[in-house]
C-alpha cells in the first residue's frame, strides 16, 4: 500500500513538472530576457544544461520515493541530495562561465525555466 502512495506521489510531481513543461514551451527563443543577457549565449548555455536540469528532475523524483517510504534510507537520501548540490553548483559555474548571470534562487540570476521554456 505504501509503495503504491509513493508510486503516485513520484507520477504527480512528474506530471506536474511536465504540464509546466509544455505550457513553458513559447518561452524560448522570444522569451524577455533580463538586462545585459545575450540571447544567443542564454539558448546555447540551454542546450548545454537541459542534460543536467533533467538529471536533477530525475533526482527530485527520486527523493521523493526515498522520503516516502516508512523506514527512510538516510544514505540514499543524503548520496541523493549531494547529486543535486553537485548538478546546481554545475549549471551556474556554466553559467558564469559564459558570462550569464548565475545567483542562486533566481532573484538576480538567469530564471533558467523562463528563458530555456522548460
Amino acid at each position: 500500500m505504501k509503495k503504491l502512495i509513493s508510486i503516485m506521489l513520484v507520477a504527480a510531481v512528474i506530471i506536474v513538472f511536465t504540464g509546466v513543461s509544455f505550457a513553458q514551451k513559447g518561452m524560448g527563443p522570444g522569451a524577455q530576457y533580463p538586462i545585459g543577457v545575450d540571447p544567443a549565449k542564454a539558448q546555447q548555455y540551454c542546450k548545454e544544461v537541459q542534460p543536467l536540469w533533467q538529471k536533477d528532475l530525475q533526482l527530485r523524483g527520486e527523493l521523493l520515493t526515498l522520503w516516502a517510504q516508512p523506514n527512510p534510507d538516510w544514505n540514499a537520501i543524503k548520496q541523493k541530495e549531494q547529486e543535486r548540490a553537485n548538478i546546481k553548483v554545475d549549471m551556474h559555474k556554466k553559467a558564469y562561465e559564459m558570462g550569464l548571470p548565475y545567483a542562486p534562487g533566481g532573484k538576480r540570476g538567469l530564471n533558467i525555466r523562463r528563458i530555456c521554456g522548460w
